[in-house]
């Protein structure tokens, strides 16, 4: 017992002179070298540029659209004028896909959204026949957009860009049975508008945020003119996912020959976006 505690008093009278040592070597510059040749620098690693990785976000949506405006699609039928509430719409409503994505990149933004309809209202003619009318109408809006942020702060977004909308539309016109023969004519119809775009996202404190988009084009090369307009309030529900709640209007004017679609949609939104 005696011999451990004589060591352990002197390694306790030791302890100073090593502290003043190594106050010595740190004001030696030469001594200090030595020291810095044989002990190796701790290098922390590069911190992760976060605002330069990748993010994906995706979102299904439900638009509650109603069409108005004037409709020649089966030429050489007449034009005619539409107003169909939505209502009016879901009643023949055969299926719809409706969603969008996007990646962002530092301040670059790649936005890409799909909008698939089909319809098909029936009818009879009048007179003897009696002959059943039905009009199948599909309609696929394709929207590819490329977005620069302009503004960035802890309130406020500002982007601005330009971007392409395609546009399909394929109906078909099937007269049956009352007519001696069945009674059939298709008619489809696709075109590319160039559009420039722009996107304010407002932070209005805690979970919520507001988001308005929208963006004109057609120019002539496509359409005559087009344009949309989205407002939507949103609520971060997690760190992934976002309810959101709004209104859309989109308007188109193409002519094509005897093919005419000059309508407005327009209508309530509801949506949810996750984020990868």
């Amino acid at each position: 017992m005696r011999a451990r505690s004589l060591s352990t008093l002197g390694c306790c009278r030791l302890m100073p002179l090593a502290a003043a040592a190594l106050v010595a070597l740190a004001h030696s510059p030469a001594q200090a070298a030595d020291v810095d040749a044989v002990v190796p620098a701790v290098r922390l690693p590069d911190p992760v540029a976060t605002s330069d990785m990748p993010m994906f976000s995706a979102t299904l949506y439900l638009w509650a659209s109603a069409l108005k405006g004037t409709s020649s699609t089966l030429p050489p039928l007449p034009a005619v004028d539409i107003d169909l509430r939505f209502r009016d719409i879901l009643q023949d409503l055969n299926g719809a896909v409706m969603g969008a994505g996007e990646m962002r990149v530092g301040r670059w933004g790649f936005l890409a959204d799909l909008m698939f309809t089909q319809v098909t209202p029936t009818g009879a003619l009048p007179g003897p026949y009696g002959a059943e009318v039905e009009v199948r109408s599909r309609s696929l809006t394709l929207q590819g957009d490329v977005l620069y942020r302009l503004y960035e702060s802890d309130m406020l977004d500002l982007d601005a860009g330009a971007g392409l909308r395609f546009w399909h539309l394929d109906n078909r016109l099937t007269v049956a049975p009352g007519l001696p023969s069945v009674l059939e004519y298709a008619q489809s119809e696709s075109w590319v508008d160039p559009v420039i775009a722009g996107r304010a996202i407002a932070r209005l404190g805690g979970p919520w945020s507001l988001t308005l988009v929208g963006d004109i084009g057609g120019f002539d090369v496509g359409s005559s003119l087009t344009w949309q307009a989205i407002a939507t309030v949103n609520y971060q529900w997690s760190d992934q996912l976002a309810l959101r709640a709004g209104y859309r209007a989109l308007s188109v004017d193409y002519q094509s020959g005897a093919f005419l679609y000059d309508v407005l949609m327009q209508g309530p939104i509801l949506g949810v976006t996750y984020r990868f």
